[in-house]
């Protein structure tokens, strides 16, 4: 093929009986081969190019979208703690009412028989603060919160929290996104495709140089042999990016 590109009838080889030296004789088919590389190499880099330019583009658009998603999952994060907060400001209210009632009923208890209107009284007392715990429990995140025998509220902040994670359909969706792994393939593929590019531009690089270069019969074929292998593997490094995308 090297020989066939640049024939020089003065200049003997033994590579005459091959099928290069009878390309050697025929000028005008190395040029057409030189000529169809060269075409060859220029569509393919504008094609590399283009595909490129779509990765890079479709990779800056999943960053773009994985943004937002990582901002929309902080902003839900941040409600249902705020959910958590306010859960727990609601529980010491209802541990101080619901203690509160329980000491008036213990005082209402242990006064009933030496004084019982002031136990009536005392019971009403209850049953006010313990009413007005109740009204509090429709709020709780937390199902089942009630007043221990040492009267605190057991109340698991991190339990709830979690719960209140795996039950959101919108945080499972974002957290299970496959918009990061998009965004990285889009880009390593951007990325390969521009090294596919680069090699070819550094085919036609060659070419040219076999192609204007009159003198020098050496360097005609070395760029020529380095051109051709250079657009062959470009071919096979973009069909291969292509192919396994």
């Amino acid at each position: 093929m090297v020989a066939a590109a640049f024939p020089d009838e003065s200049v003997t080889s033994p590579q005459r009986s091959s099928r290069l030296g009878a390309l050697l004789r025929h000028p005008q088919r190395s040029a057409v081969l030189l000529a169809v590389l060269i075409g060859f190499a220029s569509i393919l880099s504008a094609a590399v190019a283009w595909r490129a330019s779509l990765e890079s583009n479709d990779a800056s658009r999943y960053q773009s979208l994985a943004v937002q998603q990582q901002a929309r999952r902080e902003q839900i994060e941040d409600e249902l703690q705020a959910t958590v907060e306010e859960d727990q400001r609601f529980v010491a209210e209802y541990e101080e009412d619901a203690l509160a009632a329980r000491q008036l009923q213990s005082q209402a208890d242990s006064t009933r028989t030496t004084d019982p209107a002031s136990a009536d009284q005392l019971d009403l007392g209850a049953q006010s603060r313990l009413a007005m715990a109740r009204t509090l429990e429709p709020f709780f995140t937390a199902q089942g919160v009630s007043l221990d025998a040492d009267g605190t509220v057991h109340y698991d902040a991190a339990y709830v929290l979690r719960v209140l994670s795996d039950g959101d359909p919108e945080l499972r969706e974002l957290e299970t996104s496959k918009v990061g792994d998009l965004q990285s393939r889009a880009n390593n593929r951007s990325i390969d495709l521009i090294g596919v590019g680069a090699l070819i531009v550094a085919a036609l690089f060659f070419l040219t140089i076999a192609q204007v270069s009159r003198t020098r019969l050496r360097l005609r074929q070395v760029a020529f042999v380095a051109g051709g292998l250079m657009v062959g593997v470009g071919a096979v490094g973009f069909l291969l990016v292509e192919l396994l995308a």
